[in-house]
């Protein structure tokens, strides 16, 4: 415990110093504000691997994410709370019922969740049926999220997380609501299919916004950010 918390402050200390150095425009966010005023509560979704930018940029926003129960997935919920998120442990893996059950619950309570899709090992930037079976149990939207950077490493993870470059400029992207009909098998693929393809749109959406450069491996990082 004691290992997470300091893992975790230092962290949040790198993520939130960091953060302040560049700048993120939002598009779209009249989608978010809308479903706000009418008291909807939904389900945002995200690749794994763009955490990085949306910490900060949406601290503080009352919104429940899944942390896995792993070892390291203590350190990130403590992470997340750090940054003033709600959190649920468990996973597609271990406990999934668990996770499914509190998510469940958070939005009943008339919170949002949000959920990295192809989490938590992958593969990347492919939607697994979990979320979609949630928003047709709840009847609830699914809202994809997009994220892209002018400059930025993708580290040598399965999800190629993605880190910013200092003093370069993001962009965050929303996506029109997907929704499902019901749990059924044959609901929750059509779902699936549709919000997979919703998010890899948008992330060629967000890119081509943010004028993205070819991502470079990370021993090439700096040399990137000096090259901006």
């Amino acid at each position: 415990m004691l290992r997470a918390r300091l893992y975790s402050f230092l962290a949040w200390a790198f993520v939130t110093l960091w953060s302040m150095t560049f700048t993120v425009r939002i598009v779209n966010r009249e989608i978010r504000d809308r479903l706000d005023a009418e008291g909807k509560r939904c389900i945002y979704t995200f690749w794994h691997g763009n955490l990085f930018l949306l910490l900060h940029a949406f601290r503080n926003a009352g919104v429940t994410i899944l942390a896995s129960e792993s070892r390291d997935g203590e350190i990130m919920a403590q992470l997340l709370r750090r940054f003033g998120f709600r959190v649920v442990r468990g996973s597609t893996k271990r406990n999934g019922h668990r996770a499914l059950f509190g998510l469940a619950r958070s939005l009943r309570q008339g919170r949002s969740v949000a959920i990295a899709v192809d989490g938590p090992r992958g593969p990347a930037h492919e939607v697994k049926p979990g979320t979609l079976f949630l928003a047709g149990k709840l009847n609830v939207p699914v809202v994809p999220i997009a994220v892209a950077s002018k400059h930025a490493a993708a580290l040598d993870t399965w999800d190629k997380l993605t880190v910013p470059a200092p003093f370069t400029r993001g962009v965050i992207i929303f996506g029109d609501p997907v929704t499902v009909d019901s749990a059924s098998d044959e609901a929750i693929e059509a779902g699936r299919a549709k919000l997979n393809a919703a998010m890899r749109r948008l992330t060629l959406e967000a890119q081509e916004l943010a004028g993205a450069a070819e991502r470079e491996p990370h021993g090439r990082f700096w040399e990137r950010v000096r090259g901006r």
